[in-house]
C-alpha cells in the first residue's frame, strides 16, 4: 500500500504530539464550559481538572490504563476527560443516560478499575475505585501518557467495540480544525452525547481556541434548550446531525441563532434539501458536511457546502482533511477512474492504530470532477443511525435474546430521506409480546438502533446457502413502512 498515491490532494498539517500541548496552558479568559446546573472559567477547569490528576494517580491509577468518565453531558463529564487525561491515563466515555445495560457492559468490557464520576448520579457501576469529578484536594504537576481515549461503537460480533485513540492522534485532529476553518471558536453548543466521538471535535477545539463550551441540555435531542443556549449564549458554532439540525431548523432555531458564524453537520449523509433549509435560514452562516470514522479520529474529510449543492443529487462529503490521504480503490486493490465507485481507504496521523499505513472504511465512494467524494454507502452491514455506527448484528443479537423470539433479521431502507430500521422476528411458540420486546431492546441497544416497527413473520427470507437474505429482508421494511405511511 505504500506505493498508493492518493486520489486527493494532501494539505500539510504541523501538529502538536500531545492533545494537551493545545489545551495546556488554559488561555481563555471567562467561562470556559456552561451547563443548566452552572459554569466553570478557564482557571477553574484548571484547577478541577489538575485535582482529579492528582487524586487518580494517589489512587494507583498508570500511565495509558483506562479510566471510566462516568457523567451526562455536563460541565463534569469535561472536567472528568482532562482530569484522566492529565494523570496521564485515557478515558472511556460511559454515558449516563444510556441504558443500565449498556453502560454497565462498556465499564466491564474497558477494562478499566478507576472511574471519574459526576456527582449525584443515580446509577452506580459495581467494580470501580470511583474519584468524584468534584473532589478536592492537592493539586500536582501533569503526566503525559500516549493513549487519550476509548470509544465504544458497534462491532461485527454483536457487541459494542473499543476502538482507542492516541494523544498524538487526538491533538492532529484538533490541529486540522484549527488549520481548516477559518474563524475561531468563541462560542460552542456542544449537543452531541460523551459516548459518541462528535463530542471529542467541540470540547478540544473549543478548548484549543481559549473559547466557551456551553451545554444546552444534558439530553443531546432537547433542541428548545439548544435554541435557547444559542440565544442567550450568542453561539458561534454548532455540531449536528443533519437529521436533528433539519428538525431544529424547522422548529425555529434561525430566529434564535443569528449569531451562528459555522454549522457543522455529521454522522449522517447530508440530504440536498437541508442545504437548501439552511441558505435560505441562515445565509450567512458557513455549513459543513463532514465525514470520518471513529478509527480515523472523528473526521477525515469536509465539504464547505454552497446553495448550488441543494440541486445536486447528493452533498458530497469533500476533499482531505489536512494531514490525511485518502485512497478509492477496488475491491483488489486497484485505483478506479474518477466517479467510478471504489472502497476509501484512509492515511494520515488520524488513525487509531499508527502502526497500521491504512484503515480500510468499508465505505463506498467515488472522486467527482471537483476532486471530492461522494458517499455511496456501505460495502458489509453496519449503518450510521443518529450520528452511531449500529451493526445489524448488535440489533438483530438483541431481538434474538427475548424468550419469543426464535430467529431475527434488520430490514433498512430510506424514508423521505431518512435510514429506518425495521425488526423481522420469527416467534418460538405462537405470537410475539411487541411491548414487552420493545421494552428488552431500549434495555440492550442506544435509542437510535430500536427498530422503529417490529414485523412477525413465520419464517425469515433465506439465501440457497442458508443464510438469511437480507435484500429480502430491506424491501419487506421498505414495503413495511410505505404501508404504515
Amino acid at each position: 500500500m505504500t506505493h498508493w498515491v492518493p486520489d486527493l490532494p494532501v494539505v500539510p498539517l504541523d501538529a502538536p504530539p500531545h492533545i494537551l500541548d493545545l489545551v495546556e496552558p488554559f488561555r481563555g479568559r471567562g467561562a470556559a464550559v456552561v451547563d443548566a446546573g452552572g459554569s466553570l472559567d478557564h482557571a477553574e477547569l484548571d484547577e478541577r481538572s489538575a485535582v482529579v490528576a492528582t487524586a487518580l494517580r494517589a489512587a494507583g491509577v498508570e500511565p495509558d490504563s483506562p479510566v471510566v468518565v462516568h457523567a451526562r453531558l455536563s460541565r463534569w463529564a469535561v472536567v472528568a476527560m482532562l482530569g484522566v487525561l492529565r494523570a496521564g491515563a485515557r478515558y472511556v466515555p460511559v454515558d449516563a443516560g444510556f441504558p443500565v445495560a449498556r453502560q454497565r457492559y462498556i465499564a466491564e468490557a474497558s477494562g478499566a478499575r478507576f472511574a471519574v464520576s459526576e456527582p449525584g448520579l443515580d446509577v452506580r457501576l459495581d467494580g470501580l475505585r470511583t474519584v468524584p469529578a468534584d473532589t478536592d484536594g492537592p493539586r500536582g504537576g501533569t503526566v503525559r501518557g500516549t493513549l487519550a481515549y476509548t470509544c465504544f461503537t458497534s462491532g461485527s460480533t454483536g457487541r459494542p467495540k473499543g476502538v482507542t485513540i492516541s494523544a498524538a492522534a487526538l491533538a492532529a485532529s484538533t490541529a486540522a480544525r484549527l488549520a481548516y476553518y477559518p474563524t475561531p471558536v468563541s462560542t460552542f453548543l456542544l449537543c452531541s452525547s460523551i459516548s459518541f466521538d462528535s463530542s471529542v471535535a467541540g470540547i478540544y477545539w473549543t478548548l484549543a481556541c481559549g473559547g466557551r463550551l456551553v451545554i444546552p441540555s444534558d439530553r443531546p435531542a432537547d433542541l428548545l434548550a439548544v435554541g435557547r443556549a444559542a440565544r442567550d449564549h450568542r453561539a458561534s458554532h454548532l455540531l449536528m446531525l443533519p437529521s436533528l439540525y433539519d428538525i431544529a431548523l424547522r422548529g425555529g432555531l434561525a430566529e434564535r441563532a443569528g449569531t451562528l458564524s459555522t454549522v457543522v453537520v455529521a454522522g449522517e449523509a447530508c440530504p440536498p434539501d437541508l442545504v437548501r433549509q439552511h441558505f435560505d435560514a441562515l445565509p450567512r452562516t458557513r455549513l459543513y458536511n463532514e465525514y470520518g470514522p471513529t478509527e480515523c479520529t472523528v473526521w477525515s474529510a469536509v465539504h464547505e457546502c454552497t446553495p448550488a449543492d441543494a440541486d445536486l443529487p447528493d452533498v458530497p462529503i469533500g476533499g482531505a482533511v489536512p494531514g490525511t490521504s485518502l485512497y478509492v480503490r477496488s475491491a483488489d486493490g486497484a485505483a478506479v477512474p474518477p466517479g467510478e465507485p471504489g472502497e476509501l481507504h484512509i492515511g494520515g496521523p488520524g488513525l487509531a492504530e499508527p502502526a497500521r499505513e491504512l484503515y480500510r472504511t468499508g465505505d463506498i465512494v467515488s472522486v467527482t470532477t471537483g476532486a471530492e467524494l461522494r458517499f455511496h454507502g456501505r460495502a458489509d452491514h453496519q449503518l450510521k443511525l443518529g450520528g452511531m455506527r449500529v451493526d445489524r448484528s448488535e440489533i438483530e443479537q438483541a431481538l434474538r435474546t427475548h424468550r419469543d423470539v426464535a430467529a431475527a433479521a434488520v430490514g433498512v431502507c430510506t424514508v423521505q430521506g431518512r435510514k429506518k430500521v425495521v425488526g423481522f422476528v420469527s416467534p418460538t411458540t405462537g405470537e410475539v409480546d411487541r411491548r414487552s420486546l420493545r421494552a428488552h431492546l431500549i434495555e440492550r441497544l442506544p435509542a437510535v438502533a430500536v427498530p422503529s416497527r417490529i414485523v412477525a413473520l413465520p419464517r425469515l427470507p433465506v439465501l440457497p446457502n442458508g443464510k438469511v437474505d437480507h435484500g429480502a429482508i430491506d424491501e419487506l421494511a421498505h414495503d413495511t413502512l410505505l404501508q404504515k405511511n
